[in-house]
């Protein structure tokens, strides 16, 4: 499985608030990145909480939803969740309906199917997609199957 690392505290949003468009707009320059990305629909996509916290993201958020996600309220440097990634879009595209307040407007990930684990996993990230492997794919996929047991009783 692929994972990507996202900014503190964007990944909260994914789980919490409805946000289904991961921007990447740097990408847009790159189109071995489009490639990849182009890749991964249809596919599960790991969401990592980076290290890395963005101020002006938390500020964003909170002037959405009320809350304000410090760095010590939300996990990092963990895999917190797993979505779909249903599409890509690229500059120009119409915003999904419902995303207005998350797309930006350039190149972005449509997510889907947002399953949060119970338990983050501690991991190191790394830019653009990378692999899960070992004891860290086989934590994520133990609380994905028991996840999808709960949907299924």
């Amino acid at each position: 499985m692929k994972a990507l690392s996202v900014s503190v505290p964007w990944p909260t949003a994914i789980e919490r608030h409805g946000k289904r468009t991961e921007n990447r707009p740097r990408w847009a320059r790159h189109p071995h990145l489009i490639a990849q990305a182009r890749r991964m629909v249809g596919q599960d996509l790991a969401i990592h909480s980076s290290g890395t916290y963005d101020r002006d993201g938390a500020e964003y958020i909170e002037r959405l939803t009320g809350v304000l996600y410090r760095r010590q309220d939300v996990p990092s440097k963990a895999v917190t969740s797993v979505v779909t990634v249903t599409g890509l879009l690229l500059p120009g595209d119409p915003c999904p309906p419902g995303q207005e307040r998350w797309y930006f407007g350039s190149l972005a990930l449509v997510l889907d199917n947002v399953r949060v684990l119970p338990n983050p996993v501690a991991v190191s990230g790394s830019l653009g997609f990378w692999a899960l492997t070992g004891d860290v794919l086989a934590d994520v996929n133990t609380q994905l199957e028991a996840l999808s047991h709960l949907r299924s009783a």
